[in-house]
C-alpha cells in the first residue's frame, strides 16, 4: 500500500526518478530481484538513504529478500505519475529541430509533446519529423492548449521572455510548469513549478573537483 505524503522533500523525488531508471536497467538486464545495495551500485546512492526514501511511501521489500523488481518499479512509476499520459507544449525561441525532438527522450514516461511553439514566426510551420509535429506560432497558444488538452508547459526562452510565457501557459489553463531559463518565474499556488537548472547542479561537480584536484595558479 503506497502512503499519500505532502512532507516528503524534492530531494527524495528527485532520488526516486533515479531508482526508477536504475531498477528499469536492471530489468532489462534480466534481474528479478534486488537489495537496496545493489541498487546503490547503479545510482552511487548510499543503501541507508534509498530504504529511507521508499519507507516515505511504504513498505516495498523483504527483510533480508530484498525487492522484487516489476513490482517496485511498477509502484515507484505510479508515485511519480508515470503511468499516466501529460500532454506537454514546448514554448522556445529559435528553437533548434535536433533538440526539439531529443526532448521527448529527455522527458520521464507518460510525458508526450503535443505542440512545439516558437516565439520567433520565421520558424513557423518547420516540421518535427521524429514528433510528427510542425513549430507552431506563439500566437496561438491559448488555443493549441485548449484543443490538445496540455497540462505541462516547458518554458524554453530567452530570460527576459520567461515570465510573460508562463503567465500566458497559466492563463491558458496549464496545471504545472517546467522552466529551462535561468530567470526565476512566479506562479500561482495552484500551478506546479519546477526550474530547470544545470549550472547548480554541475556546480557539485566543480565544488568536488576543487577539493580533490590541486588548484593550478596563474604566474602574474
Amino acid at each position: 500500500m503506497i502512503k499519500t505524503r505532502d512532507d516528503v522533500s524534492k530531494l527524495t523525488i528527485t532520488r526516486m526518478a533515479i531508482y526508477y531508471n536504475a531498477l528499469k536497467r536492471m530489468l532489462e538486464d534480466g534481474e528479478t530481484m534486488c537489495l537496496s545495495s545493489q541498487i546503490g551500485q547503479h545510482t552511487g546512492i548510499s543503501s541507508s538513504i534509498i530504504r529511507k526514501d521508499l519507507s516515505s511511501f511504504g513498505e516495498f521489500g523483504t527483510k533480508g529478500v530484498g525487492y522484487r523488481i516489476d513490482f517496485l518499479l511498477r509502484w515507484i512509476g505510479e508515485i511519480l505519475g508515470y503511468n499516466t499520459v501529460w500532454n506537454t507544449i514546448v514554448v522556445g525561441m529559435e528553437m533548434p529541430l535536433l533538440s526539439i525532438s531529443c526532448y521527448q527522450n529527455f522527458l520521464p514516461p507518460g510525458f508526450r509533446i503535443a505542440a512545439v511553439l516558437d516565439m520567433d514566426e520565421r520558424n513557423y510551420g518547420a516540421m518535427i519529423p521524429e514528433l510528427g509535429l510542425s513549430l507552431e506560432s506563439i500566437r496561438n497558444l491559448e488555443a493549441v492548449v485548449f484543443k490538445k488538452q496540455v497540462s505541462i508547459g516547458l518554458v524554453a526562452v530567452q530570460p527576459e521572455q520567461a515570465q510573460f510565457v508562463t503567465d500566458r501557459l497559466v492563463a491558458a489553463g496549464v496545471a504545472g510548469i517546467a522552466n529551462f531559463t535561468q530567470t526565476q518565474v512566479t506562479v500561482p499556488e495552484s500551478i506546479a513549478l519546477t526550474q530547470i537548472n544545470a549550472g547548480p547542479m554541475i556546480s557539485q561537480l566543480s565544488y568536488d573537483l576543487a577539493r580533490s584536484v590541486p588548484v593550478l595558479q596563474s604566474i602574474v
